[in-house]
Order: C-alpha cells, then structure tokens, then sequence
C-alpha cells in the first residue's frame, strides 16, 4: 500500500530554512539533492575528497558554494576568487580533516557568508594550519561570490587557533543561538572547547572558552544537537563524550558522560535525532588503509538522552564486517544520512550508496536501518558527509489528533472512509497567517486558512499533495516562513472473506505436502479486491495473527510438520 508522508519545516528568514541543507557535495564527485523532497543523485560536483566537506544553499535549495577545505567551488562548480583575482585553491583546511568546514550565513545578511576551516594536523616539518575564518560575499562577481579582506588587515583569513595549531583537533559544529538572530561555532583543543558567536556584526573574534576534564583527540566529528542543548564528541583515539551546551553563553558544561570504550571500536562519527532525544555513534574495529588489508567492522550505537543512566542505553542498531569509519550527518527529511566506506583510501572500497536511519527519533528496537538506500550514480561516498548548522534542520512538529503522536516524516496509511485530523505545533508571533493548498497533479487549490486540516470520508478524489504555508513575525521581528507538505494516498479498506478447508490426498504415502497457500487461498480471502494492494499473511495461532507478528508467518509454500495430521 502507499504512504502517506508528512513533514513541516520552519525557518525565520535571518536563517531561511532546511533547504539551506538541500545540496550536499561529498566523496569523490558524490552529491545529492533534497529539492523534490527524496534525495536523489548529483554527479556535477568537483569536490574530490576522503573526508572533510561542507556546501550550502540559499533560502530556496538553490546552492551558493561548496568547499573541501582548501578550495571553494561556486555553483557553477567553478574555482570561486578572492577580490585580487586569485584562485580561492588555498585555504588553510584539508581534505582529510574529519570536518574540514563550516558554513555560517551572517545574521541580517543576504550577501556574507562565513566559512571555518579545520586542518587535518601537523603535516610537512609538523607544520599545522589550525582553525581559521574565511568571509564570501556573494553579491560580488555577478552572484558567483569572491572572498574577501573583510577587516581590511591585508590577509583573506583570521587564524582562531592562537598558537594551538600543532594541537587542533578536526571538529568543528555550529547551532543557533537562543539570543535573537546568533549562531555558536564550537571546536575544540585538547580539553578545552572554543565557541565562536555570530550576529549581525560579524564573528566575535574572543571566544568563550570552556575547559572540561576530558581531553579530545584529534579526529571524529563534533555535532551539536537541533535544540542547542547538547554536544557530543567522537574520538576515534578514545571514548565518545555528550555534554550540555548553553546556546545562551556558548559555554559547554564540565558534565561529560562516557558512551563507548575501547571494546566498542574507535569513535568517528556522530548526529543527534531531530528532536534531540536520541544519539548516534559509528566506530571501527580498526585501520584499513586499503582493500588488501584485513577487513575492519564498522558498528553503529544509539544512545537514549532522555534516560538519567545514559551509557546503559546503548544499542547496536547496525553492524557490518567488512566497513570503515565513515560519517553520520541529519538530513532535512528528518533521517539520518551514513556513509559506510570499506577502506581509507582505495576506491575499489568507496560506497556507491549511502545507508539510511530511516526513523532516528524511536528507540533502538524500532529503528530501521536501510542498506544501500540512495545510489550515488555511479559516484563514490567516501568517509565524510557535509556538516550543518544543526538548528536547520529543527522542525516544528505535527500531531495526529486521534493519537496524540508526532507524525513528522512517518508514513501512513489511509484507507476509503477514513478521516485525518492534523494540529501543527503551535506558533508564536504577530500577523499569522495559515494557507493549506491541495494539488491533486492538474490543478492547485486553496482549501483552508486554518492553522488545523480535517480531512473526512476519504476517498480517491483526496489523493494528492497538500502544502501548509505560515507567515508571522516571530518574537525576533523576523519575517518567518513556515512550510510543510504531506501526499494522502487512499486505497480501499481491506475485508477478508471465509476460505474452504483445504483437504489432500496423499499419493506417495509420506504424510507430508507443499501447500501454496497463496495460490489457492488468497484469492478466496480477497475475492474481488484488488491484490495489488494487498498482502495476505498467514499464522499458526490467533495471537501471532492479532499482533501482525510478521517474523511468525508461515513460508509460502507451506509443508506441514507432523505427517498424517489436521492443522488450523
């Protein structure tokens, strides 16, 4: 049967929204695009590397530029410039840094863009570049955009590491802040996190420094959680850590939990569910430089951060051998995007998929976890996903009525006759206003102003595509745009009719028979329903029926176990 898919996405304007985070370049030449809703392949990238990465589009999905760390590519997939007419082919990241960028649009800004870079450590004379700041303007070179000397010192970058290069880590994160039209940049060095705030000056250049007591090594990612309340760490020389963050202060609490030991691999990636409650680490069991070493396992944990005993949620929730280290990254469809190499730098071991964590919010024994989910168009995904401002990818949330439950990003199905009842969170701000269109693929309708949609007696006329539309200002004064969508397919509603008993003679005398329960039973039980749109599933017993206990179905065909015997 089809589903029913509903997801509501919420931006102010100083921020826009999800489709900041609809363009992702990563791998080799690997990319996808969230535009229509499902991610889909993009083969135009440049970006060629085994780790770090970092993209971002405008207001409307539309991209802006991506980097690698060293290079920007506008979205022409061209080399962008700075303002002297040189090459922008030097900055002072790295491909093989776990995080090589961020990118930060500056609050109240249509034009400036803000880009941290992360070094990959000491390389040649164990020289290390550090954490660095680069400024793009977009409204320069016909909207292609140019780097820019924004404090006028002579140089197109401001080094953040203040001499601490040799020991900066690969991380970098960023949230919204709870102080009106703010970001937080946080990275960190050895046991010491630096956050960076951001608003409608610029990028405050001191940083609030917050000194924990347990020291980070330098590869793995750092995320921050949707809500601005929690930062986890994964380093891949030592354990994984969640703190608290204050997105008011930018300080990062000195209460840091222990999730993973030595047992459970080496730590590298790291995402929070949408609504924060749950995380997800992946480790590997160890090095594998190339195919031709030993095969390594990857293994991917959840953690339940709504539990005061938080390291005792921890749950497997997939594991493959062979499988490298490779990023985890939220996508603005609410799932969980993994990127699952086979080896460090061998391309014969690079994925052409990238994995899914299909329902992230639910708990461990319900995830579902879906191999090879998004073909990469015969590009490579590599061990790095591009990072976001967490914060993005935050939705308001919408309730069933009838359950009292979260529908964001499920699927539902829906039957002739039924009804749907839909409340959005509810909204704060001045001037609301609500629009729901219905577009059944010919035309486009206004059907409601009202913020809730009840939708009776279903039938195949509601089939269709529906949009709810909010503007207010919100308590910022931003003018804010509120969108979200959900498809209504309805199908007949299933009714099972009486079978005969089936009785066989048995010609070569062993008890024992092949019964295609299928072939000779379920057209009797559908009789003349479609059967395309249903799945007939039998039981050996009441409750397995009730309980729609799919691992007890029976086998089709079906050979009964005891000779010579009746069985219902």
């Amino acid at each position: 049967m089809k589903k029913l898919l509903l997801l509501l996405l919420i931006y102010p304007l100083f921020v826009s929204a999800q489709k900041q985070a609809n363009v992702w370049y990563f791998g080799r030449n690997a990319g996808i695009d969230f535009s229509t809703g499902t991610p889909s392949a993009i083969t135009n990238g440049q970006i060629n590397t085994l780790e770090g990465c970092s993209s971002f589009s405008d207001e409307d999905g539309n991209l802006l530029f991506y980097s690698d760390g060293v290079t920007v590519w506008n979205k022409n997939h061209q080399t962008m410039q700075y303002t002297n007419g040189n090459l922008a082919n030097n900055l002072r990241g790295n491909p093989s840094s776990t995080q090589s960028g961020m990118i930060i649009p500056k609050p109240n800004s249509s034009n400036i863009y803000y880009l941290f870079t992360v070094d990959d450590g000491p390389g040649t004379n164990n020289i290390s570049l550090g954490f660095n700041l680069y400024t793009i303007d977009m409204s320069l070179n016909s909207g292609l955009g140019a780097l820019i000397d924004e404090d006028n010192d002579g140089q197109f970058f401001e080094n953040l590491s203040f001499g601490r290069e040799i020991d900066w880590t690969e991380k970098v994160a960023a949230v919204r802040g709870a102080e009106c039209n703010t970001y937080w940049v946080v990275s960190v060095v050895q046991n010491q996190f630096y956050a960076y705030k951001i608003d409608q000056n610029g990028v405050d250049l001191t940083p609030v420094i917050s000194t924990v007591n347990n020291f980070m090594s330098r590869r793995g990612y750092l995320k921050l959680s949707p809500d601005g309340t929690k930062l986890a760490v994964a380093n891949q020389a030592g354990s994984s850590y969640v703190f608290s963050f204050n997105s008011m202060t930018g300080e990062v609490s000195n209460d840091g939990v222990s999730l993973t030991n030595f047992l459970d691999g080496e730590p590298y990636g790291a995402e929070f569910s949408v609504d924060s409650q749950k995380l997800y680490i992946s480790t590997v069991s160890g090095f594998r430089d190339t195919m031709t070493d030993p095969p390594t396992t990857y293994t991917l944990f959840q953690f339940d951060l709504s539990q005061i005993n938080i390291p005792s949620t921890k749950s497997i929730v997939h594991q493959q051998t062979p499988g490298f280290r490779g990023g985890l990254q939220l996508g603005p469809d609410g799932k969980i995007y993994a990127t699952i190499p086979l080896a460090y730098n061998d391309p014969t071991g690079d994925a052409r998929f990238l994995d899914v964590i299909e329902n992230p919010n639910d708990n461990a024994a319900d995830v579902i976890f879906t191999k090879n989910a998004i073909d990469l168009d015969g590009r490579l995904s590599t061990q790095g996903l591009p990072p976001f401002i967490s914060s993005l990818l935050l939705p308001i949330e919408i309730i069933d009525v009838a359950t009292n439950q979260s529908i964001n990003n499920q699927n539902l199905q829906l039957c002739t006759g039924n009804f749907i009842e839909i409340n959005p969170e509810p909204v704060t701000g001045n001037n609301i206003t609500y629009e729901w269109i219905f577009d059944n693929g010919i035309t486009q309708n206004t059907i409601s102003s009202s913020p809730n949609l009840t939708i009776s007696n279903l039938s195949n006329n509601d089939n269709g595509n529906y949009t709810l539309t909010v503007n207010l200002v919100d308590d910022c004064g931003n003018i804010t745009k509120l969108e979200g969508t959900f498809n209504i397919e309805v199908y007949e509603a299933a009714s099972a009719n009486s079978v005969n008993n089936i009785s066989f003679c048995d010609t070569d005398n062993d008890g024992f028979n092949a019964f295609d329960l299928e072939a000779d039973v379920t057209p009797q039980v559908l009789a003349a329903q479609d059967p395309n749109q249903f799945e007939v599933l039998y039981f050996l017993n009441q409750s397995d029926a009730d309980n729609n206990n799919t691992a007890n179905a029976l086998p089709n065909p079906y050979t009964n176990p005891t000779p010579f015997s009746s069985q219902t």
